[in-house]
């Protein structure tokens, strides 16, 4: 089984994140805010691949987002569009 199966959302929810929140004077401030930020997310996304590793088994992944992201995910595979909705 090439699988690694984590069965629970602690091992989505219980892995380290960091979130900020910015606030914006006005709404030209946070259009500009987020042109940064658009620019920059993926450089310290990249820079911070720190997650090969799940459950004692090298994975094919290296940042944590999709193991958090899937542990919350309650939609069915159809509805994610990994099967055809028959």
């Amino acid at each position: 089984d090439e699988n690694i199966h984590m069965d629970a959302m602690g091992f989505g929810m219980g892995m380290c994140c960091l979130q900020v929140t910015f606030q914006a004077f006005d709404v030209d401030e946070s259009r500009y805010m987020f042109d940064q930020l658009a620019v920059l997310a993926p450089i310290m996304l990249a820079m911070t691949a720190a997650t090969p590793i799940f459950k004692g088994r090298l994975s094919n992944i290296d940042v944590r987002w999709s193991s958090i992201a899937a542990s919350v995910d309650c939609r069915t595979p159809a509805e994610r569009g990994l099967l055809s909705p028959e």
